[in-house]
């Protein structure tokens, strides 16, 4: 959701003048775009925010803002305790932003926008950066779960889902206007349908969703995040096999192999009703790869609890996992509950499962080599400028000669050889030259790094 909330912002903010620099010595406004999940990524941003208090005071007319979950979890404390901070915009209100920033120029006074209901935007209106080939597609917001670690629905309000009429539209619009991946967001996507903005029934269900956006010519490639077990159905399981414009990757959030630890939790499933899930997942979906959340040091997490997190771990055979070390967050029940384990002791835990994951990793990533996987190109290579970086449809990153020509383009590679988690690979059939448009012109392919994305600085959980 940040990327696209990211992409909104600068397009609105270019839509009226706005444009985009490189680095803050030449920026008149200054904007933190913040995610709340992890205590570490806040910390990186208040970090960010002390650092321009002196660059604030020899540029009084610098405009600072903050966006996103941060602004939803502190609201004014952040005037109080960052005085040098001039817009605070919340999740839904980032429409706002362009008259925040005029606002703050005029009457040099500092600016809250906050609102709870609604979407905050219409995603017919939402300006688009151009020369992309993939797009980021919210089709719902907010969390109906109560999981006790999870802050997300207090920043981000309760669960509401776009009509699938609706999405579909825009997915049509962005194909026509030359975007071929579109990832599908949601703080829970395979809930989608349950409500929409005014309480009613969507009257599709997220795998109803799938197969419809599957249709739209000119989409290659449709991607998801993320899923919660509870609504991982056996549906979706069959329109990600029917439909081989869906990506291969499922994350699906585990977070503890223990069921005393889930229950305190409140991820309303056991280990035996995920494991079940997974494995018919693999059943009906032979090359998914699956990929999870782990948090270890949870409160009241014993031996027992973090032994049966790992052999979790080596059981299920995951392709990568995410695995953090808890850390408390406000508003949340386990907030309220004694987090007794000492740091060491969540950092061996951490780092054990950690190398446990890589090695898994490491033997999966074996088991592709030789094979012919299709893949998109996304970019050029970092390392070389004559080799492109490209992504099968497990989203495992593949290098291997070519120009920037590729660049949105899909094709068919060999995967020869893994180094760490990235594969080099030989190119087995090449597409067509690209289309020409109504003016006898090729068409127009590119991709805008993370960097050139938005005009704002993006901080999410490593």
């Amino acid at each position: 959701m940040n990327d696209f909330d990211s992409d909104m912002a600068a397009g609105l903010l270019k839509k009226e003048g706005h444009e985009i620099v490189q680095d803050d010595d030449s920026a008149d406004v200054i904007l933190f775009n913040t995610c709340s999940v992890r205590q570490h990524a806040e910390d990186r941003v208040l970090g960010q925010l002390a650092e321009l208090k002196g660059e604030k005071k020899k540029r009084p007319d610098l405009v600072i803002g903050v966006m996103g979950c941060m602004v939803e979890n502190y609201k004014t404390k952040f005037f109080a305790d960052y005085p040098h901070v001039d817009i605070l915009i919340g999740t839904r209100s980032i429409p706002e932003l362009p008259k925040a920033i005029e606002t703050v120029r005029t009457e040099r006074r500092q600016v809250l926008e906050l609102a709870k209901t609604g979407f905050g935007y219409e995603l017919l209106e939402m300006p688009r950066l151009e020369g992309k080939f993939h797009a980021y597609l919210p089709i719902m917001t907010g969390c109906d779960k109560v999981c006790s670690f999870c802050i997300v629905p207090y920043v981000r309000g309760r669960e509401i889902s776009r009509p699938l009429r609706e999405v579909a539209d825009e997915v049509r619009r962005l194909a026509e206007i030359g975007v071929k991946h579109v990832t599908l967001l949601g703080q829970n996507v395979n809930s989608y349908g349950k409500t929409v903005a005014s309480g009613e029934s969507v009257s599709a269900d997220f795998a109803t969703l799938l197969r419809a956006v599957s249709k739209v010519p000119g989409i290659e490639k449709i991607g998801f995040t993320t899923s919660h077990p509870e609504d991982a159905s056996e549906e979706l399981f069959q329109a990600i096999r029917d439909e081989d414009k869906i990506s291969r990757r499922f994350h699906l959030p585990l977070q503890s192999g223990s069921d005393f630890i889930l229950e305190r939790m409140k991820r309303d499933h056991t280990l035996a009703e995920y494991r079940k899930k997974i494995d018919r997942m693999r059943e009906l979906i032979p090359d998914i790869a699956v990929t999870t959340d782990i948090i270890v040091g949870f409160p009241g997490e014993t031996d027992a609890d973090y032994e049966a997190t790992k052999k979790a771990l080596a059981d299920i055979q995951f392709d990568g996992a995410f695995i953090f070390k808890y850390s408390p967050r406000p508003h949340t029940a386990a907030a309220r509950w004694e987090d007794s384990m000492p740091m060491d002791e969540k950092n061996r835990r951490n780092n054990e499962l950690l190398n446990l994951q890589k090695e898994i990793t490491k033997r999966k990533n074996q088991t592709w080599l030789g094979r012919t996987v299709k893949v998109m190109v996304e970019d050029m290579s970092k390392k070389s400028r004559e080799e492109v970086l490209a992504r099968t449809w497990q989203e495992k990153k593949v290098v291997f000669k070519g120009s920037g020509t590729l660049i949105g383009s899909s094709l068919r590679v060999r995967l020869e050889q893994v180094f760490d988690e990235t594969y080099r690979a030989e190119v087995v059939s090449i597409p067509p030259p690209p289309r020409a448009d109504h003016s006898g012109r090729p068409a127009k392919t590119g991709a805008s790094s993370s960097s050139e994305r938005a005009g704002t600085k993006e901080f999410q959980p490593e």
